[in-house]
C-alpha cells in the first residue's frame, strides 16, 4: 500500500513540475540570450547541486533516489534564474543544496514540504551572501539604470523616468537584474500556460498582485503617476516570478478558492511592507516563506468561519 501511494505521488510530482519547468524554459532562454554562456553556467550548476544533494541525502538516508518527479530541477533553475549573471557559482550550489537539503527531504519530498524549498533556498544566500546575490555588474553598462537593479532603485525612492522609449527594456527585463525574471512579459505567457494547467493555483497569484497594486496605490514611495509606479514595482526584481512560480507551489496552497485569494493577498503585502521597510531589495522569497507558515491557518480560519456562518443560517430558520 506505502509503494503504491508512493509511485502515485511520484507521478503526480512528474506532472506538476514538469510544467513548471515548461514554464522555465522561456525564462532560461532569456537569460541566455542576454548572458550568454556565463547564464548556463549558473543554471547548470544549480540543477547540478539540487540533483547531487539529493542523490548524497538519499544513500545517507538510504531510500530510493527518485529523478522523474522533476523537483530538483525546478529548484535549480528557479534559483539560477532569481540570481544576477555574475555570481560566484558556489552561491547557486549553495542556495540549490539548502533548498533541497533543508525545505525538502526533511518533509518527504517536494509535495510535503511546508515551505517552497526554491525559495528557502535563495533567501538563504540573500542573507549569507547579501552583497554578491544582489549584485548586477554584468549589466553595468546598461544606460538606463546602470549596474543599479530597478528594484534597488525604487528601495532608495528612485524615480525612472517611463515613456515609450524605455518601456519595452522595462517590461521585458532587458535592464540590471535577475537573469530571467524582470520580464513580464514573458511571466504572463507562463501565468496562461499555468491557467491552461492548474488554474485554481492562479487564485493566489491574483490576490498576491492584487494586495501589492492596491499598497503601491495607497501609500507611494517615490513621485510618480500610479500607472508609472504599479508597472515600475511590478517590474522590479523577482516579484511576477514569484507570484507565478512560488505562491502557486503545490505543497503550500490552501484549499479553497477563497483561501487561496487570501493567502495570495497576505503574500502580497508581506512582500510590499518588506520591500519598503526591509534592508532587502528583493524579499518576495521572504514573503512567500512566510506566508507559507499561514497556509494551515487560513484554511483553518475559512473552515470555523464557515462552519458558524452555517449554524447562525440553521438556527435563524
Amino acid at each position: 500500500m506505502a509503494e503504491k501511494v508512493r509511485k502515485m505521488n511520484t507521478v503526480k510530482a512528474s506532472q506538476i513540475f514538469g510544467d513548471y519547468i515548461v514554464m522555465l524554459i522561456a525564462p532560461c532562454i532569456l537569460s541566455v540570450l542576454f548572458y550568454g554562456s556565463r547564464a548556463v553556467s549558473v543554471i547548470a550548476v544549480s540543477i547540478v547541486s539540487a540533483v547531487l544533494s539529493d542523490i548524497l541525502m538519499s544513500i545517507v538516508l538510504k531510500k530510493k533516489f527518485l529523478l522523474r518527479d522533476l523537483s530538483n530541477v525546478f529548484i535549480g533553475a528557479a534559483i539560477a534564474v532569481m540570481l544576477p549573471a555574475g555570481v560566484p557559482l558556489y552561491i547557486p550550489a549553495i542556495a540549490a543544496a539548502t533548498g533541497v537539503i533543508v525545505a525538502k527531504i526533511p518533509f518527504g519530498g517536494s509535495l510535503r514540504a511546508p515551505f517552497v524549498p526554491a525559495a528557502a533556498g535563495f533567501a538563504t544566500v540573500s542573507v549569507c551572501f547579501k552583497e554578491a546575490v544582489f549584485s548586477y555588474t554584468e549589466n553595468v553598462e546598461d544606460k538606463l539604470l546602470g549596474s543599479q537593479s530597478l528594484a534597488s532603485l525604487l528601495s532608495q525612492g528612485k524615480s525612472v523616468h517611463f515613456n515609450l522609449g524605455n518601456a519595452f527594456d522595462i517590461i521585458s527585463g532587458n535592464i540590471a537584474g535577475p537573469m530571467g525574471t524582470g520580464c513580464g512579459i514573458l511571466m504572463l505567457v507562463c501565468a496562461g500556460y499555468l491557467f491552461v494547467r492548474r488554474r485554481g493555483a492562479l487564485l493566489a497569484t491574483a490576490g498576491f498582485i492584487g494586495a501589492c497594486i492596491i499598497f503601491v496605490a495607497l501609500f507611494p514611495r517615490i513621485n510618480a503617476s500610479l500607472l508609472t509606479r504599479i508597472i515600475l514595482e511590478l517590474s522590479a526584481g523577482s516579484l511576477l516570478f514569484g507570484a507565478v512560480f512560488l505562491i502557486t507551489d503545490h505543497a503550500t496552497l490552501p484549499q479553497g478558492n477563497i483561501n487561496r485569494v487570501i493567502y495570495g493577498a497576505v503574500c502580497g503585502l508581506a512582500c510590499m511592507m518588506m520591500r519598503y521597510h526591509g534592508t532587502y531589495e528583493e524579499t518576495v522569497c521572504f514573503a512567500v516563506l512566510l506566508t507559507n507558515g499561514f497556509s494551515p491557518v487560513i484554511d483553518s480560519f475559512i473552515k470555523v468561519a464557515s462552519s458558524i456562518g452555517k449554524r447562525k443560517g440553521a438556527a435563524e430558520k
